[in-house]
C-alpha cells in the first residue's frame, strides 16, 4: 500500500479519534471545559473564532494559541485569511501587526543588514549591505512580540501571516496527527509553510520531514519556548526576520519542515500552508532587490553582520 496514505487520510484518522487530546493540552482543556460549565454560551476566544464546535473538531485545539498577523487597514487581506482557515478548525486569534511605517527601530531592530549569503540563494540578490524597508521593519517587530508570548507557552504556538492560505488537506485532525506521527519529539520549531533552498536533510523513515539548509517565508509555523527564547536573545533582528533567521542557522534551534510528499514544485512535495503572492498585494517590499548601501562608515557594516555566522566564522570579525 502507498505509505503516504496515511498522512493524506489523516481527516479520517480526526474523525475516528476526536476524543484525543495532546497531553499538553489537557489541563487547558479541563480548565476550559468547566469554564463552559459555569458559563454556558460563552465565547472564550480572543477576536474571530473559526473552529466549528462539533466534537469532530477536538483536534483544533492542538496549538496552546493561533496568531494572525494583520495590519488594521488590511480587512480585505484578513477577510481572505478567515475564509481559508475556516476549514481547518483552528482557533485563531488577529495578532495587530506592527506598523514599520509608524515606529522606529527600538532595541529589538537594526535596519542594516548583510545580502551576502541570501545571495548565495537567491540569483536575484547582489552581495552587500542592505537598509531595511518599512514594511520589513513591522513584519520583525510583529514576529518578535509574538516569541515573547511563546516563551510563555507550555506548549506549541502556530504563528501566521494574513496572507498565509492553508492546502485543502489541512484538517481539524492535521497537527495531531503530524506531531504524533511525523514531527520529532525535540523538534523546536516547525514550518508548515516555507520556500527552503539547498539539501533537504530528511528524518531518517520518513518522506515528510525535513530539516532545511536555508529558506524564506515566515506565513505559518510553529513554535515552541525553547526556540523564541533563542532568538529573543539573539536580538536585534538585522534585516528581514525570515533571513535573519535563516543567516544565522537559526540560532541553534531545532528546526524542521513538514511536507504532503508528491506535487507542488517540480514534484518537491506541498507545503499545508502556502502564501498569497499577487502582484501589489504585499505589505512588505523586500529590501533584497535594492541598490547595495555603499555610504555607510565600517562600524555600521560591523553592526550589521555581528550576528551572523557563517561555516563557524564570525562574519563580523573578518569584516573588519
Amino acid at each position: 500500500p502507498d505509505p503516504r496514505a496515511a498522512f493524506i487520510s489523516c481527516g479520517a484518522i480526526a474523525a475516528t479519534m476526536a476524543a484525543y487530546i495532546p497531553p499538553h493540552r489537557r489541563a487547558a482543556a479541563q480548565r476550559q471545559s468547566t469554564a463552559q460549565s459555569t458559563a454556558p454560551g460563552k465565547n472564550t476566544a480572543q477576536g474571530p473564532n473559526t473552529a466549528s464546535s462539533s466534537s469532530n473538531n477536538a483536534y483544533s485545539d492542538f496549538f496552546d494559541e493561533c496568531y494572525c498577523i494583520n495590519l488594521a487597514r488590511r480587512s480585505d487581506r484578513l477577510r481572505k485569511y478567515e475564509a481559508s482557515a475556516r476549514r481547518t478548525g483552528l482557533r485563531w486569534t488577529r495578532f495587530e501587526a506592527v506598523d514599520g511605517a509608524a515606529v522606529g527601530n527600538g532595541d529589538d531592530f537594526d535596519p542594516l543588514w548583510d545580502a551576502t549569503r541570501n545571495a548565495e540563494w537567491d540569483r536575484h540578490v547582489a552581495p552587500g549591505l542592505r537598509r531595511a524597508t518599512a514594511g520589513e521593519r513591522g513584519c520583525a517587530l510583529s514576529h518578535v512580540a509574538l516569541w515573547r508570548k511563546a516563551v510563555e507557552t507550555e506548549g506549541w504556538l502556530l504563528i501566521t501571516e494574513d496572507d498565509c492560505r492553508f492546502d485543502k488537506r489541512w484538517t481539524p485532525g492535521s497537527p495531531a496527527y503530524l506531531w504524533r506521527t511525523h514531527v520529532p519529539k525535540d523538534a523546536e520549531l516547525v514550518y508548515l509553510g516555507f520556500s527552503d533552498r539547498g539539501e533537504r536533510e530528511y528524518v531518517a523513515g520518513s518522506e515528510e520531514v525535513f530539516r532545511p539548509t536555508y529558506g524564506f517565508c515566515t506565513h505559518c509555523y510553529a513554535i515552541r519556548g525553547a526556540a523564541a527564547r533563542k532568538f529573543l536573545d539573539a536580538l536585534p533582528v538585522a534585516g528581514p526576520v525570515d533571513v535573519w533567521l535563516a543567516d544565522n542557522n537559526w540560532f541553534g534551534a531545532q528546526v524542521y519542515c513538514v511536507i504532503q510528499p508528491g506535487g507542488g514544485w517540480q514534484n518537491t512535495g506541498r507545503w499545508l500552508a502556502n502564501q498569497e503572492t499577487k502582484p501589489g498585494e504585499a505589505d512588505v517590499r523586500q529590501s533584497s532587490r535594492d541598490a547595495v548601501v555603499a555610504d555607510e562608515p565600517v562600524d555600521a557594516l560591523a553592526g550589521a553582520t555581528r550576528a551572523l555566522r557563517v561555516d563557524g566564522v564570525d562574519a563580523a570579525a573578518a569584516t573588519v
